[in-house]
């Protein structure tokens, strides 16, 4: 399956960022911020493979030049804390080609965001690591048929309360009109006081003045939460599109998935720097643990398979043997005894002596269905009992490791470390880290000795049944031969006596 990763987040003045500057370091290229005077150059950044900028159909042409779209989006966003783009980072899997990966994002971005009226700056970066990736800056602004842009929200008079008495807006019910107070005055929504009232104000020049509750409406839907799982799944479904049937990825977390399966942590440069220079960083220590965990989950759930199947496989022949029994007893109408028929005379009716050995071999093939019933049971008994012991195992493991996760955050947050630890600590990491692996290798080694095990029973039980068989088609073999034998001997008295009457 390939890798999936699609994080949304907003780029806004809070903390000093700047839209030019942002757009300036995923383009790879040189801006001027008029809003600052500086220049932003990132033309020495490598990994930048190619950028372009889309536009909706109400955007003008200049908006084509980078430089000129960002600054005159800071110019529009005034407030220090403005939201002045939106940027979508998704990951481009590696099993696509240069071309299929472009391809993918750009129609990604036109159907999901061109079409309903944002610019998109989106530029792809691979600096042949593995981890190829684009970046989609979006503004956060309509732009009406004159090129102008649009307001982000509206304020309106709210025209109803919820269950708990709040003032709300209902777009199915008329707004205040002042040019029509007739009709529209019933839904204003006064402001109260402590006491219930309605408040005042007093205005210079306009008297005493009532106040009324009024709620800001945003002007498109851009920033719904409902909209973050909308473009997350039309991502993996491009994605999908161009991928094998192998490689097909999902936006659903593993517990959405119904997956049993603990997600990875998010390792970071630093991180992955400190393993490839010798030494052990914490994320990736726990990140193998974790997919030692899940090789763990994986065993059992094959177990658990594998006993499904031996147990289905044994009532599969509990039911052809039943049938086949079926099919061979019958209830004799005058005596109302079970009886098998297995022979005929001469005349077509059949013989009470063959009857009389059909009920013994019926007898004795029930006799054997319920030995083989009480060996399924305890077979079933024992693997009930050694998977219990098994889960049990499972999740003392997991709690260890939840256990040994908190402690290592603990020691990063004392320590201010983000990578990981060094020295002694590292050593005592290391160490903890080596045991616990020998123990998970200690658990899986008795899963694969359960699972021989349980070859070596079924094994076992397979010879007993065809041993069984065998004996049992040797001593029916034996009756036939004794049965002929004392045919052919009546044969011989018969002609003697006729032979001596004569």
């Amino acid at each position: 399956m390939a890798i999936y990763h699609c994080s949304i987040k907003i780029i806004s003045r809070t903390g000093g960022r700047s839209a030019v500057a942002s757009a300036a370091y995923r383009a790879g290229e040189k801006l001027y911020n008029d809003e600052t005077g500086l220049i932003h150059d990132f033309t020495h950044k490598g990994g930048v493979i190619m950028n372009e900028i889309l536009l909706p159909k109400n955007a003008p042409m200049e908006y084509q030049n980078r430089e000129t779209l960002w600054n005159e989006v800071q110019k529009i966003e005034k407030r220090s804390d403005a939201q002045m783009a939106r940027e979508v980072e998704v990951a481009l899997p590696v099993e696509l080609t240069r071309e299929e990966q472009i391809a993918c994002v750009r129609a990604f971005v036109k159907e999901n965001f061109i079409n309903q009226g944002m610019i998109a700056d989106w530029a792809l970066h691979d600096k042949g690591d593995g981890n190829p990736h684009a970046h989609i800056m979006l503004t956060v602004r309509e732009l009406d048929e004159g090129h102008a842009w649009m307001a982000k929200q509206r304020t309106v008079f709210a025209n109803a309360r919820d269950e708990y008495g709040r003032a709300i807006y209902n777009p199915n019910l008329p707004v205040y009109d002042p040019k029509d107070k007739k009709t529209t005055a019933v839904y204003r929504i006064p402001v109260l006081d402590e006491n219930g009232n309605q408040k005042t104000r007093v205005r210079k020049g306009k008297g005493c003045e009532y106040l009324w509750e009024k709620i800001s409406i945003p002007l498109n839907d851009w920033n719904d939460h409902s909209q973050a799982e909308k473009w997350r799944a039309s991502w993996a479904d491009y994605c999908n599109h161009f991928l094998s049937p192998e490689n097909q990825i999902d936006h659903r977390s593993y517990e959405r998935q119904g997956v049993d399966k603990e997600p990875a942590i998010h390792e970071g440069v630093t991180a992955r720097n400190m393993e490839r220079d010798g030494n052990i960083s914490d994320r990736c220590e726990t990140n193998r643990m974790i997919r030692e965990q899940n090789s763990l989950k994986e065993k059992i759930r094959e177990l658990s398979c594998q006993i499904s199947e031996l147990i289905l496989q044994k009532v599969r022949e509990l039911y052809d043997r039943f049938r086949e029994l079926g099919r061979s007893v019958t209830v004799d109408k005058q005596t109302g005894r079970t009886v098998r028929f297995d022979g005929r005379n001469a005349g077509g009716e059949r013989t009470v002596k063959a009857g009389e050995e059909s009920v013994g071999r019926a007898a004795r093939r029930v006799a054997d269905i319920k030995r083989a019933v009480a060996e399924i049971e305890r077979d079933i008994e024992e693997t009930d009992h050694r998977t219990a012991e098994l889960k049990k195992k499972i999740d003392r493991k997991g709690q260890e490791r939840n256990e040994r996760l908190q402690r290592l955050r603990e020691r990063r947050a004392a320590s201010g470390s983000h990578g990981g630890d060094a020295g002694t600590d590292r050593r005592s990491t290391e160490r903890t880290f080596t045991g616990e692996r020998d123990k998970l290798r200690a658990a899986g080694d008795d899963i694969n000795a359960f699972i021989a095990s349980l070859d070596a029973k079924e094994r076992g039980a397979e010879e007993k049944r065809y041993d069984s068989i065998a004996k049992r088609a040797a001593r029916e073999a034996e009756r036939e031969r004794r049965t002929i034998e004392e045919e052919r001997k009546d044969v011989i008295r018969r002609k003697n006596y006729s032979r001596g009457g004569r």
